[in-house]
């Protein structure tokens, strides 16, 4: 059996070979596994972020580089900025493609401007030369920044979606976590006993409830119900898990478990309502405790669950839905491609993934670097979920690649829980507008393995 080091060396080998170097002076260091993209290191690294945390490796750059000079710009209006230097042909080096006026990246990868960043995921890790950054990075993590084969962007931020329940309030009135769909149906019973509302959503976005439809399917019948959708394969809709799950989401609204109101409230609106606790169950992403900081109660002990499957024997019993978000990329003509490609290997690190959840209050795609921190019950349970799922993490991207059918399939959703669509009319209509999606040649379509 080879050792590690040895692999390490064969993919250090060829990294070179792919030509990831770029943009040196004063001659080209010679690589090795502590500098596997033969980084010169008097030249300067330009960052581009749309949030505060793109910078956050610098310094770990500068200890190692001391001649380098690291510059790292914060900018709300991403896409003003960096498109015309795209079109000069003088981008910066890195960026990272968050906040607001992010960046069309698949009109870029369309253009060849994007470099391709799989040496960088099979060069060393930083912080351990026995193990390659793509080791170091959460399973499930990466795809969202694949296209057509290649991998164009690390999306850094792990999203974690599921149900939000205060602690306290559970506590107060004794109720137990649900562990399947139907103890939770009990639950909302109790609640509603109780006089809250027991499950709240936000109806003007009704993403939130196909998201939970889209959970349940996969959890029961595993990771190939949502790839099928997302490869637009004949009759994915239809599927008897994702017929199970919107049947279950519709018992909500049969046993009168929905909160007054719902189907006109804003995400804003439902989030004050849970947090006011007339509500005792929300569904939404690991983003609501920033959101609604200044309004979380104290005491309110805010923490999230995963969906509860649909019975005791699901496909993906810790299956929890996880969006990789905040991609960063590396120029294909930036002026040090090579040192992009090593400043993001010093953010695949513990140390500077720790930083930004710290700092940021967010998780990152990094394995483990959220461990061990003094964080609240929010992120805490959030980061539990993560680390329990494993390989089970369930993903897709067809709202994202198709979003103007995927506000189709969302608005559906929502009709049908309010009773305006039945069943079989659900399924029929988004089925329909995904199969006039497959056969739209003017629409470029994308494929996941």
């Amino acid at each position: 059996m080879l050792k590690r080091r040895t692999v390490l060396q064969g993919v250090l080998a060829g990294a070179l070979v792919s030509g990831c170097s770029s943009g040196t002076t004063g001659g080209t260091p010679t690589a090795d596994l502590d500098n596997p993209f033969s980084v010169a290191g008097d030249v300067p690294v330009e960052v581009l972020a749309g949030e505060e945390y793109g910078g956050f490796a610098a310094a770990a750059y500068r200890k190692k580089y001391p001649a380098a000079n690291v510059t790292a710009t914060v900018s709300g209006k991403l896409r003003d900025v960096a498109l015309p230097r795209f079109a000069a042909g003088s981008p910066p080096d890195v960026v990272l493609n968050s906040g607001d006026g992010r960046l069309e990246l698949g009109r870029l990868v369309g253009q060849g401007q994007l470099a391709d960043l799989r040496p960088l995921l099979e060069a060393p890790a930083w912080d351990n030369a026995d193990a390659t950054v793509q080791d170091a990075v959460l399973p499930g993590m990466l795809e969202a920044g694949r296209y057509d084969g290649s991998q164009r962007t690390v999306n850094y931020i792990a999203t974690v979606y599921g149900l939000w329940y205060s602690a306290s309030l559970f506590q107060r009135f004794g109720w137990d976590v649900p562990r399947t769909w139907p103890e939770l149906l009990a639950l909302g019973t109790e609640m509603k006993a109780a006089g809250l509302g027991p499950f709240v959503y936000a109806g003007a976005h009704p993403y939130y409830l196909l998201e939970l439809v889209l959970t349940l399917a996969a959890k029961t019948g595993g990771h190939d119900v949502v790839k099928r959708i997302d490869n637009l394969e004949d009759g994915a809709w239809k599927d008897e898990s994702v017929t199970r799950a919107i049947s279950a989401v519709g018992e909500l609204g049969k046993r009168g478990l929905i909160a007054p109101g719902s189907a006109e409230f804003d995400h804003i609106a439902s989030q004050k309502r849970f947090l006011a606790s007339r509500a005792g169950l929300l569904p939404c992403g690991n983003w609501l405790e920033n959101e609604m900081k200044p309004l979380v109660p104290p005491n309110f002990a805010l923490t999230m669950i995963g969906v509860p499957p649909l019975d005791g024997s699901p496909a993906l019993a810790r299956g929890l839905h996880v969006a990789a978000t905040a991609p960063y990329l590396v120029p294909e003509q930036a002026k040090n491609r090579a040192g992009g490609q090593e400043y993001l290997r010093a953010m695949l690190t513990k140390d500077v993934a720790a930083q930004v959840t710290e700092e940021s209050n967010q998780l990152t795609i990094v394995r483990g670097a959220a461990d061990g921190l003094e964080i609240g019950t929010a992120l805490r349970s959030a980061r539990d979920l993560l680390t329990a799922a494993g390989d089970q993490v369930i993903t897709w991207y067809f709202a994202d690649w198709y979003p103007g059918f995927a506000t189709t399939a969302a608005q559906s959703t929502g009709q049908f829980l309010t009773g305006g669509l039945q069943l079989s009319e659900w399924t029929a209509r988004i089925q329909s507008a995904a199969d006039k999606l497959k056969q739209d040649k003017a629409v470029t379509k994308y494929h996941r393995d």
